[in-house]
């Protein structure tokens, strides 16, 4: 018995006029080509209705007069985070077939494009949906700038190659994330576009809008009284500094009052462009100002003061405060360890010209010099690099200018007034240095100005880690893009070249491999041009380095068609033909043992079988000859029937299940991961301007706690001299002009160091990298002494287990501190327990 439940009843005529209307929606007619131009810019109150959002009632979608195309445009409210029915972002919809999507066949035209624009300081990064009417689906990220215009473009040749079907668009999807209060975002002018997209009279027009909608004079009035409250702690008009310093307020107060008469002016998106990045400039001013005042209390004298920040941390030239750590800074290292502060040189309201920063000495616990090779100690300047945030980061990033270069390369550096200069100090303990505590002395030099020494505590461990890491690495060096750049062609100064990258590699504890077995480009490798490594470069890793695993030859899925598996044979031959001569020359170089073969990277779908049956042949003529892969199966061979043909599983971080791979290893199998532009936040990331403690924080805890044995990376170097310009090294100034922009424009994926004038130059970043691999030693070391003292008290061993799990810094691969003082308090507590135990 089916009951109303109080619903009206519907008769059977209007059940069949309901038919037929469903009917008419899933079965759409012919898509309608649109044409070039713009195709929607809400100057109907019917295509704003036909806009749909995430959350009617909460979230709201309006016409109104503020458009970058004809008279109006599209405000779209996103209600706050918590609202009833909300997710973590809200979308505007444009539906095919409707009033605001009226054409939906974008076909033969190069771009889609809009404006976007945001009043607020409000700067993330919200998400674009495309599907078809096939339900194919493509998505990307878009940029959304806080007071700024985003002109948002869409290359549909890459929506096409992702199988979408661009003359059958469903709907378009623009979503903006949610906060803690509700947010508007605007929109205008959708517009497909053929050529080169000129956004100029848009843009014009919405810098307008934006002049008119920002409360520009409020924030003008908040950097007045913020600069006369920073005024209050000039002090002493008898100071050394106080009129450098008071000079530098009054120019900061005349910046703010020209924009302030300047606004009515402004018609271009060039002139807002600078308005509204010397306003980003006197807005963070005074939060900066008075970290420099309050410096300048304690250091009074001279011109210039000296602070310190930890090396998990960025200190910016420009524009931001910086992490100050103190004038008394310490460090704590095993023997065999590296470890790092930064020293920050900050003018009062002057240049420094000349700065130079040297290691004074170094005493060991009877106060007498230690030698180099016993605790070296250097210091180097921290180069920036401007860095323009891409859609990958999915956090909020600083644009501008960002540290990392490590600028050995530099023996001074001028300091801008207003600008502050961080140096990497470096102490680096022998094997065989005596534990204890240790003083190293900065000095800092500066033209027409007395010197300042900073003293940095050490102390040794009792603790000697392995040298080499006990994480394994396959991280991608590719020597052509680096030749390319240093313009050689002579085989010799090639092979020199490559050297000092190898043994660069390996200072950082990253033993050189090239897991794309080519010569040439290993985004896109030719037939014939994958190869196995010559036997004589790994011989020459292992005579230099120690080796304990290579790869013997890279298996490129793009070279077989997934729709005609009978063809797949011809191509397994080749990769079995090459193997066969190469194994014979690594058995007799006593290297066969350490060789893998590495494939089907990030394949999924069809080639799933294609991997499965390639493996089953290599296996059958190599039966112990591992096989690493990075294929998209999560559940590492269990619904795939992979689990006979795969040696080691790398997934990606954001399927690493740690249950699964438990059971894998159970079965023998070894288990990575690997992260790449697509490894989203809140997991880590290298990215230029992300958190130096994330990189750490992966190669050390995150991935010991994991239990996971190896990390891959796809590219260290990855620097096509195409995206370089016309500053191919970075061999200029301490704001070097180098672009560390690389894959679709995220700097630093795939950008792991720099190539310097004469060779590799380290980074913040990479600094990171060894550090947290030492940490995966180190923490190796205490598993060992819990397992060699079981008889020691049981509260030691269990303050030791809790140490091991590193709980109190990472609880997973979204879950960690970003605190560097946390993580070193963790890493104490990681020593001392393994210190204790070793008395029992």
């Amino acid at each position: 018995m089916v009951r109303n439940h109080g619903l009206r009843r519907t008769t059977p005529v209007l059940l069949g006029l309901a038919l037929i209307a469903t009917l008419l929606v899933a079965v759409s007619g012919p898509a309608r080509a649109a044409g070039p131009g713009v195709w929607q810019d809400y100057e109907t109150d019917e295509a704003v209705a036909a806009t749909t959002v995430s959350v009617p009632g909460h979230d709201a979608a309006t016409r109104v007069p503020y458009g970058s195309h004809g008279e109006s445009g599209l405000e779209f409210t996103v209600a706050p985070t918590g609202t009833p029915g909300s997710t973590a972002s809200s979308a505007v919809t444009l539906n095919a077939g409707t009033a605001a999507m009226p054409d939906n066949d974008w076909s033969g035209h190069d771009w889609l494009a809009w404006d976007f624009w945001m009043p607020t300081d409000y700067t993330t990064n919200g998400r674009i949906t495309i599907r078809d009417t096939h339900n194919v689906a493509w998505g990307v990220n878009y940029a959304i700038r806080g007071r700024g215009w985003t002109a948002v473009h869409i290359k549909l040749a890459d929506v096409a190659r992702a199988g979408v079907d661009v003359s059958s668009i469903k709907y378009l999807g623009i979503s903006i994330p949610r906060r803690a209060e509700p947010v508007k975002g605007y929109y205008d002018a959708l517009r497909l576009v053929d050529g080169t997209p000129d956004d100029s009279p848009f843009g014009n027009r919405v810098v307008q809008n934006l002049v008119r909608q920002v409360d520009f004079g409020s924030i003008l009035d908040g950097v007045d009284a913020d600069l006369a409250e920073a005024a209050t702690l000039l002090g002493d008009e008898a100071s050394p500094s106080y009129a450098d310093m008071k000079a530098q307020i009054d120019g900061l107060a005349a910046d703010a009052a020209a924009i302030r008469d300047g606004l009515s002016s402004i018609t271009t998106v060039e002139q807002y462009n600078t308005m509204i990045k010397t306003l980003a400039t006197l807005v963070a001013a005074p939060e900066r100002l008075t970290q420099i005042l309050t410096l300048r209390q304690g250091q009074p004298k001279g011109h210039f003061g000296l602070d310190t920040a930890d090396s998990m941390s960025l200190v910016y030239p420009k524009d931001k405060t910086w992490p100050g750590t103190g004038t008394a800074p310490t460090l704590e290292l095993a023997r065999g360890e590296a470890e790092h502060v930064q020293a920050v040189v900050v003018p009062y309201g002057i240049d420094l010209n000349e700065v130079r920063v040297s290691i004074d000495g170094v005493r060991g616990p009877d106060g007498k010099p230690v030698p180099a090779d016993a605790l070296a100690a250097t210091v180097a300047p921290i180069g920036s690099l401007y860095t323009v945030p891409s859609s990958a980061y999915g956090r909020p990033t600083y644009t501008g200018w960002t540290p990392d270069p490590i600028r050995a390369d530099l023996s001074t550096v001028d300091i801008p007034a207003g600008d502050v200069q961080p140096y990497l100090v470096s102490a680096e303990a022998a094997r065989d240095l005596k534990p204890g505590s240790y003083k190293i002395t900065v000095r800092v030099r500066a033209d027409g100005q007395p010197d300042q020494r900073l003293a940095i505590a050490v102390t040794v461990w009792p603790l000697t880690p392995k040298d080499r890491p006990e994480l394994r690495t396959a991280f991608q060096f590719t020597p052509w893009l680096a030749w390319e750049l240093y313009g050689m062609t002579d085989p010799a100064e090639r092979e020199a070249m490559r050297l000092k990258y190898w043994d660069f590699l390996a200072e950082h504890k990253i033993q050189p491999d090239q897991i794309y077995t080519t010569a040439n480009n290993p985004a896109d490798p030719g037939p014939g041009e994958i190869r196995p490594q010559p036997a004589a470069d790994i011989l020459k890793i292992k005579e230099r380095y120690g080796l304990t695993q290579f790869t013997a030859l890279y298996l490129w899925a793009g070279l077989l068609d997934p729709s005609k598996p009978e063809t797949w044979d011809t191509q397994i031959d080749i990769w079995i033909g090459q193997l066969e001569t190469a194994m014979a020359e690594y058995e007799k170089a006593g290297i066969a043992d350490n060789a893998v073969v590495y494939g089907f990277d990030e394949s999924t779908g069809p080639m799933l079988q294609a991997a499965k049956h390639t493996f089953t042949r290599i296996k059958e003529r190599f039966p112990n000859l591992p096989i690493m892969t990075t294929l998209r199966d999560d559940t590492f061979g269990q619904n795939t029937g992979l689990t006979d043909q795969v040696d080691i599983w790398v997934p990606w971080i954001d399927g690493y299940r740690q249950d699964v791979a438990e059971a894998a290893r159970a079965r023998g199998e070894r288990i990575w991961w690997y992260h790449a532009i697509s490894t989203n936040y809140p997991q880590p990331n290298w990215f230029n301007g992300y958190p130096p403690i994330d990189t750490r924080m992966l190669m050390g805890a995150m991935s010991h706690q994991a239990n996971v044995e190896g990390i891959l990376y796809y590219a260290t170097n990855r620097w096509p001299k195409a995206d370089r310009g016309d500053q191919l090294l970075v061999d200029d100034g301490i704001l070097s002009k180098w672009n560390p922009a690389t894959f679709y424009g995220t700097a630093g994926d795939g950008s792991l160091y720099y190539p310097g004038a004469d060779g590799p130059m380290s980074s913040l970043r990479f600094e990171n990298v060894r550090d947290g691999l030492e940490d995966y030693n180190l923490m190796q070391e205490l598993r060992r002494a819990i397992k060699a003292h079981p008889d020691a008290p049981s509260g030691l061993i269990e303050r030791a287990e809790k140490a091991l799990g590193a709980r109190d810094v990472v609880t997973d691969s979204r879950h960690f501190t970003e605190d560097p003082v946390a993580y070193r308090a963790w890493r104490h507590e990681v020593a001392e327990t393994a210190v204790l135990l070793g008395r029992f």
